[in-house]
């Protein structure tokens, strides 16, 4: 009896380090590494995934690892599909689906919320570099296409395609769950964690340039949208390696860029 209470011990004491380590995200040296992806549980389709990603000036290396489940995945993207749609302008119908899936993905992503601050705490980061750590992890997940249309109706240029998706967006927790995620989804959930940790951010988009975009209230220099007075500085989140004010050549003026979403919205 004895030994095999031991036995039960050690396989909960296991359990419990497992699921510490998969709901946090750690820094780790970049020679140890950490291969993405991830692996399908069961058939919930709960998901056990990796990530390894450099901060933006590729001083730093960190290794995420979390646990995703598919029915919550599921329950978010039929609150998605049963959104009551409204608004009088592309601005304003806008503004209102991304402020809903803010606010439906809170509860969430409170861990992924959580694990990126406290390696800010830990490593004593500053709140400019805390951004660009929440910035990175998100730039470094390879676009995929989110379209409304079948996937065989566009030009996707060889990149991941999720097709059929109504609005072409998906929730924050979707994304993190599947992986899939284009420019507006992108900028949604980024947007989330950052108001979560008390950060001032914007979503941006242009019409001309079929964009969507972060924009932040910060200490920096470069490319910036006024809003209400004060310089909200543009950043791309589509690809690796794109610092906070600096918008990409293909979309550079300023003027075709408008705000969907901000803090007091």
């Amino acid at each position: 009896m004895k030994k095999f209470l031991r036995v039960v011990g050690y396989f909960v004491a296991v359990f419990f380090i497992l699921n510490i380590l998969i709901q946090t995200i750690k820094e780790t040296d970049t020679e140890e590494g950490c291969p993405d992806g991830f692996d399908v549980l069961n058939t919930g389709n709960d998901r056990l995934h990796t990530r390894g990603w450099n901060s933006i000036d590729q001083s730093r290396s960190f290794c995420g690892a979390y646990r995703s489940k598919g029915a919550t995945s599921d329950r978010l993207a039929k609150k998605r599909l049963t959104m009551n749609l409204r608004g009088d302008s592309y601005l304003e119908f806008w503004s209102h689906v991304y402020a809903n899936l803010v606010t439906d993905s809170k509860s969430d992503i409170g861990f992924l919320v959580d694990s990126l601050a406290a390696i800010g705490d830990r490593d004593k980061l500053s709140r400019l570099e805390l951004a660009e750590l929440i910035v990175s992890f998100v730039q470094d997940i390879p676009y995929s296409f989110v379209v409304p249309e079948d996937c065989k109706e566009i030009q996707t240029d060889g990149k991941p395609c999720a097709g059929n998706i109504p609005l072409g967006i998906l929730s924050p927790y979707e994304f993190i769950h599947s992986l899939y995620g284009d420019c507006d989804t992108r900028a949604v959930l980024i947007y989330t964690i950052l108001e979560e940790l008390d950060f001032d951010p914007m979503i941006v988009v242009s019409n001309e340039y079929a964009h969507a975009m972060l924009a932040l209230k910060a200490p920096a220099t470069g490319d910036y949208l006024l809003h209400q007075g004060e310089k909200y500085y543009f950043w791309e989140t589509t690809a690796k390696g794109w610092p906070l004010g600096m918008l990409p050549p293909n979309t550079g003026n300023v003027n075709y860029w408008k705000t969907v979403l901000a803090h007091e919205l």
